[in-house]
């Protein structure tokens, strides 16, 4: 037993509990319209070729496989997600050793990965299979890159590469990582570099050239275009990239008014912190390339979403550079180790604490979009074909995934499909309507008007159900 990991070991151990909480939360907000969702549509092709502003294939598959059992969503989700955040430690892991980093700092580069804050809007979302196995294949082809030799090299790199992108379209940015990678750790000289950016590029151009040679379906989302060009959302993600990469506080206890607990929250924060000042305050660091080659690439594994949309499900895509960071800075703290142990063990608390309120909070919030399904499904009596849904603004304020209004658990009614086998209503259109004193009243006004168009109307009100017809 001596010659065990106490490290590895806990994460072996610990993995069931996790993927059984993981488990037991349900659909929410967009997971509820994701292409991996039980689809039955029989073109299939609009869906497995680009579709709106990107092209997800696997996700497209995915959403065929569950719809030969609906039961499967979201489950077989979940099980697939976790597996491939296990399947990047595991690389993590493998990756550190490669480089030569001493034991404690793999250890702490392995956990820090596994365990982060920044995993929880990966892990506990069931739309998050894109995330997870983009990353998982980016950072492979920076482990084969450095392992294999020759042809196979190149051909696990060109592999690798599109199975990230065909996951999800910001994988294309380890088309170049991998050799800066090598540079960065004296791996290859930078005249080869230079020759191997050459080739990564080109890989990148033969998936452009394809991309734009499929044809396309196009889907207007206003909400996402603006996102796009607005300023306020590239700081907020920004901010919500650099805070949930590096700092393992409870935001949730902090930022969420109904949960705010202000004490858990700094806690945490003066936890987590006291770990990162002590690795970072690190002056001969500085004076090295290994330390700004690895920031560099953490920006360019990031940038696509920092360019575009930085959710916090989207930090995670750069998470596994930032572990290999962590165990760059805590292989060349030369000073006291059992210290370091300690404050990483203070880091690792927060994390826990953290960590466990994001899945209560998910989970809970959650459970809505069934129980509300089903009473919607009752008080319907009978399948119906054209259905509208009046929501009625929840009060409760989100928070990201984790804390999610009653409109959105529910997927602003799509979660009926989950209790009807996906068989009806064939046609959902919805609207939300501000929460004010007289909504109540204005929502029926609303259904009496439309009803004749639809086979009947839904007013949703938190957890109480109208049904017009």
């Amino acid at each position: 037993m001596r010659n065990k990991n106490p490290y590895i070991l806990g994460i072996i151990i610990s993995a069931p509990f996790i993927l059984w909480a993981i488990l037991l939360i349900l659909p929410t907000f967009d997971d509820w319209t994701t292409l991996s969702m039980p689809n039955y549509a029989l073109d299939y092709q609009t869906y497995i070729f680009p579709l709106g502003m990107t092209w997800r294939p696997f996700d497209a598959i995915m959403g065929y496989v569950n719809a030969i059992d609906y039961h499967l969503y979201p489950t077989l989700n979940h099980v697939l997600i976790f597996m491939a955040h296990m399947g990047s430690t595991f690389v993590i892991y493998k990756l550190t050793e490669v480089l030569e980093f001493n034991k404690t700092s793999r250890n702490i580069a392995t956990l820090f990965f596994y365990i982060s804050p920044c995993t929880m809007g990966t892990i506990l979302s069931c739309d998050a299979l894109n995330q997870s196995y983009s990353h998982l294949w980016g950072i492979l082809s920076v482990f084969l890159y450095l392992t294999i030799n020759g042809k196979k090299k190149y051909i696990a790199w060109v592999v690798c590469t599109y199975m990230s992108v065909l996951s999800k379209d910001n994988g294309l940015v380890w088309a170049i990582v991998p050799p800066i990678m090598a540079l960065t750790f004296d791996k290859i000289d930078k005249k080869t570099c230079r020759k191997e950016l050459v080739f990564g590029f080109a890989i990148a151009l033969s998936y452009c050239i394809v991309r734009f040679s499929l044809p396309y379906t196009y889907i207007k989302n206003g909400s996402y275009e603006e996102d796009v060009v607005s300023i306020h959302s590239r700081i907020k993600g920004l901010v919500n990239w650099i805070s949930y990469t590096w700092f393992a506080a409870d935001y949730i206890s902090i930022v969420n008014k109904p949960n705010r607990n202000l004490y858990i929250g700094f806690l945490t924060i003066l936890l987590s912190c006291a770990f990162m000042v002590k690795i970072w305050w690190n002056k001969t660091i500085w004076h090295h390339k290994q330390i700004w080659l690895l920031i560099a690439v953490l920006f360019i594994v990031a940038s696509p979403h920092l360019l575009i949309s930085m959710s916090i499900m989207n930090a995670y895509s750069s998470l596994g550079i930032a572990a290999i960071i962590i165990g760059y800075l805590c292989h060349k703290y030369q000073k006291n180790k059992p210290q370091l142990q300690t404050l990483f063990f203070l880091y690792l608390t927060a994390a826990i604490i953290t960590d466990v309120h994001h899945w209560y909070m998910a989970w809970q919030t959650s459970l809505p979009s069934k129980s509300i399904a089903e009473e919607i499904v009752r008080k319907t009596e009978k399948p119906v074909n054209k259905v509208y849904c009046i929501l009625i603004r929840d009060d409760m304020p989100k928070f990201s995934s984790f804390c999610v209004p009653t409109e959105e658990a529910i997927g602003w009614g799509i979660s009926v499909w989950a209790v009807t086998a996906y068989k009806w209503p064939a046609e959902i259109r919805d609207t939300t309507l501000e929460r004010t004193p007289e909504v109540q009243q204005e929502a029926r006004k609303l259904a009496q008007r439309i009803k004749k168009k639809y086979d009947c109307v839904w007013i949703i009100n938190k957890e109480n159900v109208e049904v017009i017809k």
